[in-house]
């Protein structure tokens, strides 16, 4: 059976809007399972890499479905709906308010992430991020709160500069050579040598498979909540962000 073509993932085409931005959609079903369905496009973002899924709306002709969940499963995108669509070509509708925040989150995480790697040398070994607040791991470290203060200021910074999100691919090798020690590489199978790359000015450059934004200044203003341990020079740093 064909994969599902990811429509946030291709690339932008001259005045073409963001892929990212996509918020409806057409496609059709080509599989049904006892509470899902698998279609042959979707511009839904599966749950993975510390973004959580979209939810959303399937209409067809005479009906329409809830999507209540969006899964990845051995490469199959799975959308969980409550009620199993009777025709085969619907029409999607992503819950824009709540994939914006995740976007913005999103975007936020990698500028946070970049400069503290560039200030710190703290590489990022996991992160989760939601609709009104984020966290991320960083190791090795122990920020003190003047650091955390200085993170809050830079990332204030680069968004108040307005630089543009670029989305673009690279091949794998070019990536290993510059990425250094930003980004846990060895979790990327080895099979995959084109890599989406993520590149937020020059405060980061990293591998990613989620959507974000165009510009910065989407993001609004980052507040630092809070840190906790997690462990040997492990801290958890807690945020959410705020309107420009």
């Amino acid at each position: 059976m064909p994969g599902t073509r990811v429509l946030y993932m291709e690339e932008r085409r001259g005045q073409d809007p963001d892929p990212c931005y996509l918020r409806e959609f057409d496609a059709q079903v080509i599989e049904r399972g006892p509470d899902h369905i698998v279609l042959d496009r979707t511009a839904f973002y599966a749950e993975g890499g510390g973004q959580p899924y979209d939810t959303g709306i399937l209409r067809w002709a005479g009906g329409e479905a809830k999507v209540l969940r969006v899964q990845k499963e051995k490469g199959v995108i799975r959308h969980i709906v409550d009620r199993m669509p009777s025709a085969d070509a619907v029409h999607g509708v992503v819950d824009w308010e709540r994939r914006y925040a995740h976007m913005r989150m999103h975007t936020s995480q990698h500028l946070m992430s970049g400069l503290a790697f560039r200030i710190f040398a703290a590489r990022t070994v996991g992160n989760q991020i939601h609709a009104d607040r984020s966290r991320i791991d960083f190791q090795p470290v122990n920020f003190t709160a003047e650091d955390l203060k200085r993170i809050e200021h830079e990332c204030n910074g680069v968004i108040a500069s307005g630089v543009a999100v670029r989305i673009f691919e690279e091949d794998r090798v070019a990536v290993e050579n510059r990425i250094e020690d930003r980004a846990l590489m060895d979790l990327i199978p080895q099979s995959i040598r084109r890599l989406r790359i993520i590149q937020v000015g020059a405060a980061d450059y990293c591998p990613c498979g989620g959507t974000h934004l165009m510009n910065v200044r989407e993001i609004g203003r980052v507040r630092v909540l809070g840190k906790r341990s997690k462990g040997k020079e492990t801290d958890r740093v807690e945020y959410e962000l705020l309107p420009a």
